[in-house]
């Protein structure tokens, strides 16, 4: 009987020794340990009162009754929103998901969606109340603008006068809406005799502070006057825009480039009532000289379907540089590249795009319309920085 119970005994030990891990692997996840690190770092950038997320989520309080909200949300990649099929890793803004935090947000969700410990809570990201690009250096404001009681696409074209008396160099833009609800886009453009009209800054749904990287910036002529090009979609009801802004922070020491922006575009645009793929090739930017492409802004209206951006190496070989399978009406964003594309000398990069135009696109305003160029559009733009060019040797000696 001893010889049992010692027997018994050691076998209960080791089972329990061997149950442990598993245990410990079947823990539910936590918000405050396993959730929360990772809607600060995905999320709450949208998902905090006063940005354009529908609810916030900085907190297991605001979360914890959306659960079921978020589980599905971030199963079918919805959010975070991000339309390009890229590898990860090709941009540096890209906010999808690993599939292991996918993982960890579904258990939470299955297992009862616990909140853990307030120990194991990180600290809130630091979040600019009111600018994601920090203390801007100057905030011009376009002033209040009325809205036309139209369902959808009324388009604002508001100029801003400066007052630099000399030229002055962005290194990070951002702009605001005076109200998100109905704005879809702007863009803010300079306009100057020496240089025309070049595209400096946008909003967009999703869309965040721009910044260059080190020794690059955008140039802002002396006197120049900013065009703020705006779109608006104010659902049938007069409204009146209190006022868009644009927050510029400039360059404290020598920039050695200036980014330049260019497009592939085509205006050639007629699309029949019900056409599924309307395709449209843009035309061919022919780089000068040695380059490198730093970024990608896509921008087509609720017909779009899919774009992509191909580069065209003298020799011939092709490169893909952006794809976009599905193009959302709703989410344009900025494509920033991680590690900037270099674009030898006569090289060509050109956008390929295709439209739907039948009922099956749940955006389409009417199948049944044939849709010239402005209500449809291909503004494949781009930005890019010239390999020769060194604005420091100017200043040296």
């Amino acid at each position: 009987m001893p010889l049992r119970l010692v027997g018994l005994g050691v076998v209960t030990v080791a089972v329990l020794a061997t149950s442990r891990p598993a245990m410990a692997a079947d823990a539910a996840p936590t918000f405050t340990k396993d959730v929360a690190p990772i809607l600060f770092e995905k999320c709450v950038s949208c998902h905090r009162t006063g940005e354009m997320g529908p609810m916030p989520l900085t907190s297991f309080a605001e979360a914890r009754p959306w659960v079921r909200a978020i589980r599905a949300a971030v199963s079918a990649r919805v959010m975070p929103p991000w339309l390009s099929d890229d590898p990860v890793g090709t941009f540096s803004n890209d906010p999808r998901l690993t599939d292991s935090q996918i993982a960890t947000i579904q258990r939470w969700a299955d297992l009862g969606s616990p909140e853990g410990p307030v120990r194991d809570l990180p600290t809130l990201p630091a979040l600019a109340d009111g600018w994601r690009m920090g203390t801007p250096d100057v905030v011009l404001d376009g002033g209040a603008f009325t809205v036309a009681a139209q369902p959808r696409s009324v388009y604002g074209d508001i100029d801003i006068a400066t007052t630099f008396r000399e030229d002055r160099y962005i290194t990070s833009a951002e702009v605001r809406p005076g109200n998100k609800a109905y704005t879809h886009h702007a863009n803010v453009l300079v306009k100057d005799d020496a240089i025309g009209q070049a595209r400096i800054a946008s909003y967009s749904p999703g869309g965040g502070a721009k910044t260059y990287p080190a020794g690059v910036a955008k140039l802002l002529p002396k006197g120049a006057t900013l065009n703020l090009d705006m779109h608006y979609n104010p659902g049938g009801q007069s409204r009146v825009d209190p006022g868009t802004r644009i927050a510029l922070s400039f360059a404290k020491r020598q920039v050695r480039q200036i980014a330049i922006t260019a497009q592939s575009s085509n205006n050639q645009i007629d699309i029949p009532a019900g056409e599924a793929n309307y395709e449209r090739v843009g035309r061919p930017f022919e780089f000068k000289e040695d380059s490198h492409i730093l970024t990608f802004n896509p921008r087509m209206n609720e017909r779009g379907k899919d774009i992509r951006y191909t580069l065209v190496y003298p020799d011939g070989t092709r490169k893909q540089l952006l794809s976009i399978p599905k193009w959302n009406y709703g989410w344009v964003f900025s494509y920033v590249l991680a590690e900037p594309v270099a674009a030898p000398r006569g090289s060509r990069l050109e956008a390929v795009a295709h439209w739907d135009n039948s009922a099956a696109n749940k955006f389409n305003p009417d199948p049944t319309a044939r849709v010239p160029f402005g209500p449809e559009i291909l503004n494949a733009y781009f930005e890019y920085t010239i390999d020769a060019q060194d604005l420091t040797r100017n200043t040296q000696n």
